[in-house]
């Protein structure tokens, strides 16, 4: 029994030393045969070999330009340690607010000329409604660009010129995109100037129709890449202000303060509420009072002319009446 568990535990052994053995030559000998098949496979071909390896040689520096730009970025990531808070970060800043004033035309002129004295634009403005009657209907939309630096500043001014009736802001991080995209554009320059070397050097035709088509497909890249790196510029340079402008007869107050001063103001609301009603309700019965004529002259004609219906109704059934009372009194007594 004994000897056959030695003889057991002997081929276990046996069996562990030739996989640890074969393990490190099976590995070496794929290695080996992947690669002499991908060399065979170069040489064999012909204009397909020959791109690969232009291919393969200039996008070889794009990646170690890759590489080099990703170590850099994790390194400054790591050695932080904490939320970075660099000024230099590409922040993209939205303001949206909306506006109540009784200087509708006033604060419209403001707007134009304090955004253009800031070095901003309108991108996009409308103005609707019509202030011919009392009651003010008039509304206006802005999309303004200003300089990221002063928009707090304008902001701040533009609250001075009316009642801010809700205001919200938006503040979009876009660093990583934008170090992305130059790490993209940093690539592709590079790749296409070791092409260009090589488009000099080379005196194949197949391989140089193989560059042209690659420099090609690069410098449609290098547009793309730099158009979207010009809009990141323009939208972090410029912050983006949307306001909508409402003209009233009255402001909205700002609440606050104490309980008296809360009390008359909504006493101050609920009546001046009431006499804009009154104002809507006297404004619509007396523009329609073409209408109320026409109304009350159909009444009259309508009553005049039921009363000369029963008028005549009335004659004849007295007419009526006196012929049968005077038939009576001929007749002979019976």
């Amino acid at each position: 029994m004994k000897k056959n568990l030695k003889i057991i535990l002997a081929l276990l052994i046996a069996i562990l030393c030739l996989f640890s053995a074969c393990g490190g030559p099976y590995k070496s000998t794929t290695e080996a045969r992947t690669s002499t098949a991908r060399d065979a496979g170069r040489s064999a071909s012909g204009y397909g070999s020959e791109k690969s390896a232009v291919l393969e040689s200039s996008g070889a520096s794009a990646a170690e330009t890759d590489t080099g730009f990703a170590s850099s970025a994790s390194g400054s990531t790591e050695s932080s340690g904490q939320p970075v808070t660099d000024p230099t970060r590409k922040l993209v800043k939205y303001q949206y607010l909306t506006m109540e004033t009784k200087e509708f035309d006033n604060l419209n002129s403001w707007i134009q000329e304090h955004v253009k004295s800031a070095g901003g634009y309108i991108e996009n403005s409308s103005v609707s409604g019509t202030s011919a009657s009392s009651i003010s209907t008039r509304n206006a939309s802005y999309v303004i660009r200003i300089p990221a630096d002063i928009m707090d500043t304008f902001i701040t001014e533009l609250q001075g010129e009316g009642t801010v009736t809700y205001r919200s802001e938006n503040v979009e991080d876009v660093t990583l995109n934008y170090m992305d995209t130059e790490s993209h554009i940093t690539a592709l320059k590079t790749e296409q100037e070791t092409l260009l070397n090589m488009l000099s050097q080379s005196s194949d035709l197949e391989t140089l129709l193989a560059i042209q088509d690659r420099l090609t497909d690069i410098r449609y890249q290098l547009e793309n890449y730099e158009s979207q790196l010009r809009l990141y510029d323009n939208d972090i340079e410029y912050s983006t202000i949307t306001l909508d402008i409402r003209e009233v007869d009255r402001e909205t107050a700002v609440e606050g303060g104490s309980f008296g001063s809360q009390l008359k103001e909504r006493l101050s609301s609920n009546f001046y509420s009431l006499g804009k009603g009154l104002q809507s309700f006297a404004l619509w019965f007396l523009g329609a009072l073409p209408f109320w004529l026409l109304l009350a002259a159909l009444a009259v004609i309508t009553i005049v002319i039921i009363k000369l219906i029963r008028k005549k109704r009335t004659k004849t059934t007295n007419n009526r009446t006196k012929a049968i009372e005077q038939e009576d009194r001929h007749l002979p007594p019976k």
